[in-house]
This record gives structure tokens, sequence and C-alpha cells, in this order.
């Protein structure tokens, strides 16, 4: 049986397959998401907030900061 998601790993799962969410959607998964989001920065991920209308706010995935170290690794 296996375990469930963190909502860490639920919310970084959600943004690597679309890209961007909104914080509606991501309110579904965590409650305290900003916080959640902020632990995936710190862990190197990086995730831009953009401000839609009103209060809907969009979170777009932009890879991991280990991404471009790997790149510049194969391009060397």
């Amino acid at each position: 049986m296996s375990t469930p998601l963190s909502h860490t790993a639920r919310i970084l799962k959600l943004l690597k397959a679309r890209g961007k969410v909104s914080n509606f959607e991501l309110r579904k998964v965590a409650w305290r998401y900003p916080a959640r989001i902020l632990d995936l920065k710190k862990e190197g991920h990086r995730i831009r907030s953009v401000h839609d209308e009103g209060t809907r706010w969009f979170y777009i995935y932009e890879g991991h900061e280990d991404d471009e170290e790997e790149l510049k690794k194969e391009n060397n």
C-alpha cells in the first residue's frame, strides 16, 4: 500500500504537471499553500507568483536550481 503524499509533494506534483496553477486550486490541496510554496522555494524550486486580477494569483513552476547546474555540466 502506498503512503499518501504530503501537501508539499502534492503541490509540487501539480505544479510540474500543469506548469501554472491558481491560488484557488492550491487552496484545495493545502489551506496553508503559501507556506508549502515557501518550503519548495527553500528546497531550490523556482516558482514565480503572478497576480492576475482581484484575489487570483498564479504560481508558475520554472524548474529547480539544480537543473541549470546539470545543463552547464553537460555543455562543458
